[in-house]
């Protein structure tokens, strides 16, 4: 049973940062935590604070998103160290005055029907176009749209640095802007293949290149990038997660609010959309695990443009009953719903990081996912901080395993899992001793804060010539060469989202945002 089995498998007892007791390393942890911030350093370099400018792909937080997460992380840990920062980003209709952080831009905007909450930013007012009004020492770019396009812009026009980031690894995602039946035809995957991947992949490296750095978040996709031709810097820098959420005293049990009852847990978090598979994590349940453990309960925390989808996955299956959608919940309610349970379980392939694997590590549970070569990969090693296993390959491969057998595995391991207190207990323990080691906020900033030198560093050996003091026709010349493909790629999938609109979700606001203190 769930509590009766809570020592056992490592939660939190009498302090929130420990499982029995605070560790040393702990100590050590919270203690380097304590030094002044590694952004306090970059104002040596001008004698002042930075103005930087964050390019995202939302000024609020509407739903939960690890790129929206981390962009608050950056912007409240530059601003605590004294630097002037400006969110620029599409202007989200929905948004209310106080959700914004103080000085954000709203550019012009379009929405994605796809995902409900998603605006893309749009070069649609001629303000946009007056590279004078844009005063910056250096722009992150940690944006997935073409906004990057805006960013290699002011880059030429004003002799900015620029550092990009890649927050989603495009062949997992574009496949999900298709309806599901297209989906399912092979035929169809290999148009989008030709259509939308190779060409996005190039025009993205072409992108990076032009830009002081890239920053990727696993050694996976350093060296995707770098076998597309990538040449410029690329740091690897994951995300951190931050104590005062997740290091809270144990809160009441989450899953009895929610029907689970105190028999066995399993969870899978995350954005409700078909490229984080989690339809794929109730077929696995429904087959592999719910048949054999008559008291396992599946609950699907989070909400998104498949949630309908997924609930009728459930009823096709006949674990309606057992297979529990919680919604979205508070970012300050994840830590109990990570310590309640008794597995976590992943089947994303998608993951750049995956910042839900990396809160459940952080937390201490016990974790089986499928093996991505990406941002999982990069976070768990396999029987040590948590169990990996082969995701296997569609029907027609020649690959030696099939998706179903790697389900039947899945499945299986996590029986075995969950009927082993002390496996469960030791995998947790070393989750979360790993997880304070590689993403604690002092340890990000200072990644950060060497990107941001080397991109300034790299802008002057590049010997940039600012198109704002040269003439007029080599303005515009260097505004259509980048305002073009932004305005026309983006329009275009705007369009192609229309093929597979999602219902729109009301949401209220679950989370902290951006400027929140």
């Amino acid at each position: 049973m769930a509590f009766e089995n809570a020592p056992a498998r490592g939660k939190k007892i009498s302090n929130a940062n420990s499982f029995h007791g605070v560790r040393p390393e702990e100590e050590a942890v919270a203690s380097k935590d304590a030094l002044p911030s590694p952004f306090l350093a970059l104002h040596a370099r001008l004698g002042r604070p930075l103005r930087v400018a964050i390019l995202s792909d939302f000024t609020r937080i509407p739903y939960a998103n690890g790129a929206a997460f981390q962009t608050r992380f950056l912007y409240q840990s530059l601003t605590r160290a004294g630097h002037e920062v400006t969110i620029i980003g599409p202007h989200d209709p929905d948004a209310r005055e106080d959700e914004l952080a103080p000085g954000t831009v709203s550019l012009p905007s379009v929405p994605l029907k796809t995902y409900p909450g998603v605006h893309f930013p749009m070069p649609l007012a001629a303000w946009v176009y007056d590279a004078s009004r844009w005063n910056f020492d250096i722009v992150f770019a940690q944006t997935t749209s073409l906004l990057m396009e805006f960013g290699v812009w002011l880059r030429k026009m004003r002799g900015i640095p620029l550092l990009c980031v890649n927050t989603t690894h495009l062949v997992a995602a574009y496949d999900v802007l298709l309806p599901q039946k297209l989906s399912e035809i092979e035929a169809v995957h290999a148009g989008v293949e030709f259509a939308l991947k190779r060409p996005f992949e190039k025009k993205f490296a072409s992108i990076f290149n032009e830009s002081d750095g890239l920053v990727v978040l696993s050694e996976g996709l350093r060296r995707y990038w770098r076998e597309r031709g990538v040449t410029v810097p690329i740091h690897v820098i994951p995300r951190a997660v931050q104590p005062q959420h997740f290091d809270r005293p144990l809160g009441p049990d989450p899953y009895t609010e929610i029907g689970a009852g105190h028999g066995r847990r399993l969870l899978c978090a995350g954005r409700h959309t078909r490229e984080k598979s989690q339809d794929r994590i109730i077929q696995i349940f429904a087959r592999h695990v719910a048949p054999f453990i008559p008291d396992v309960t599946l609950t699907m925390l989070g909400e998104g443009p498949d949630t309908k989808y997924y609930k009728e996955v459930a009823v096709a299956e006949g674990v309606a009953d057992r297979v529990l959608f919680a919604g979205e919940v508070s970012f300050d309610r994840m830590a109990d719903f990570y310590n309640h349970a008794d597995v976590f379980v992943h089947g994303s392939l998608s993951e750049t990081y995956g910042n839900v694997m990396g809160e459940a590590l952080w937390c201490g549970t016990p974790t089986v996912a499928f093996s991505d070569g990406m941002g999982v990969s990069s976070q768990i090693e396999d029987g040590v901080n948590g169990l990996l296993l082969s995701p296997g390959h569609r029907k027609g491969t020649k690959e030696h395993r099939s998706e179903d057998d790697a389900n039947l595995a899945f499945g299986r391991t996590v029986i075995d899992l969950l009927n082993d207190p002390v496996r469960r207990a030791e995998l947790g323990k070393n989750a979360s001793r790993i997880a304070r080691e590689r993403a604690t906020p002092r340890a990000i900033e200072e990644r950060i804060a060497n990107a941001f030198r080397a991109a300034q560093e790299h802008a002057v050996s590049s010997g940039l010539r600012p198109a704002i003091a040269r003439p007029r026709p080599l303005q515009w010349l260097t505004t259509a060469r980048h305002f073009w493909p932004w305005g026309a790629i983006m329009g275009s999938v705007y369009l192609f989202g229309h093929l597979r609109p999602a219902t729109p979700v009301t949401r209220q606001r679950l989370h902290p945002q951006i400027g929140d203190k």
